[in-house]
């Protein structure tokens, strides 16, 4: 599986490693059954994760991450992404809200602050929950409309996955 990262500084001292994990042409037949027409596509899926966990991130961080991934949008314009949010443990001072959740509602923040640039390059959303109850969290794959035959199929897959990793 090929893979882009990338260490985005929060001048604070902490980083957000921020990596692009591509799907090669046999993971997309066998594992998404992606038809034939579609196989040029590139299917990629977003990991972002804090690489001192012990050490606040500045806010600074997350707003170069998310021009970064809207760089990255553009530089594969023949792209799905998608984002899963963890359920991983974190320590936030928001101890009401489960860590998926924070996660999430910080992504979708980030989100609607960009959702302008998004639609000058024509991308479309769409939010996804997966995984069985008690277990779920969010996800969010992001698509331009000549793509949209196929997000079915790569919803499909989030669940499926989310499922095999609980």
């Amino acid at each position: 599986m090929e893979t882009v990262e990338t260490l985005i500084p929060d001048n604070e001292g902490n980083h957000l490693v921020v990596a692009l994990y591509f799907y090669d042409n046999q993971d997309k037949v066998s594992t998404f059954h992606i038809p034939d027409e579609y196989l040029e596509l590139d299917i990629i899926d977003i990991n972002i994760r804090k690489l001192d966990l012990n050490k606040p991130l500045g806010t600074g961080a997350f707003f170069k991450m998310c021009q970064w991934l809207i760089d990255q949008l553009s530089v594969y314009p023949n792209a799905v992404f998608s984002f899963i949010c963890s359920t991983e443990d974190l320590n936030t001072n928001h101890d009401h809200l489960q860590p998926e959740m924070y996660r999430w509602k910080l992504f979708e923040c980030l989100y609607i602050r960009n959702l302008p640039k998004l639609s000058n390059l024509n991308i479309n959303s769409r939010e996804i929950i997966v995984g069985p109850d008690g277990f779920q969290t969010n996800a969010r794959v992001f698509y331009r409309n000549d793509h949209a035959p196929i997000i079915h199929i790569v919803e499909a897959h989030l669940k499926e996955k989310y499922s095999d990793m609980i």
